[in-house]
């Protein structure tokens, strides 16, 4: 009986080693598959890469910028790193890399619109509608509020009227009465 339990430990133990093993396997791959998507950049340059990085759209649909677009093997954001790493290795300023990305690529590349022309209407919009939707519901609430007032006032004053019109009546028939 014990050399039953011991089989059935040992071969718990090399099916453990054996999952281990492939798993250990299965990062290798993932890691070793990653490496040919890293763009290699010095240190001295790396700041200005990952903020320029972060201000272009990746073009292959993923709706993520160059930084995180979530494809390994993008066909886009790959060889758009590669360049950048270029320019900004080669020395090229910030103006001048996101005017050749936006000569090479149109005004899409940019994940936020430049805040000048037409392009202002996209940052003044939603905050002018926002402000101008609050100050219509301040309107009808307000609207709303006085029509309540304005109907109980109402209710009152023709109230007040058919109280005067019966009591002017019941004083009418006292005075027949008597």
């Amino acid at each position: 009986m014990r050399q039953k339990k011991s089989y059935k430990l040992q071969v718990a133990s090399y099916k453990l080693k054996i999952l281990f093993i492939l798993f250990l396997a299965s990062c290798i791959l993932h890691l070793a598959s990653g490496v040919s998507a890293v763009t290699i950049i010095d240190e001295k340059y790396k700041p200005l890469y990952d903020e320029l990085s972060d201000k272009f759209m990746c073009l292959c649909g993923c709706g993520s910028t160059i930084k995180t677009c979530p494809h390994e093997d993008c066909g886009f954001a790959i060889p758009f790193k590669k360049e950048l790493a270029e320019k900004v290795q080669k020395g090229e300023t910030k103006e001048q890399i996101i005017n050749y990305f936006v000569g090479k690529h149109g005004q899409q590349i940019l994940s936020a619109p430049p805040k000048k022309g037409f392009n202002l209407t996209a940052w003044i919009t939603p905050f002018a509608a926002i402000i101008i939707v609050g100050l219509l519901m301040k309107k009808i609430i307000d609207k709303w509020t006085t029509k309540g007032h304005i109907h109980e006032e109402e209710i009152k004053k023709t109230e007040d009227r058919a109280e005067d019109k019966y009591k002017k009546l019941l004083e009418k028939e006292l005075e027949e009465f008597e």
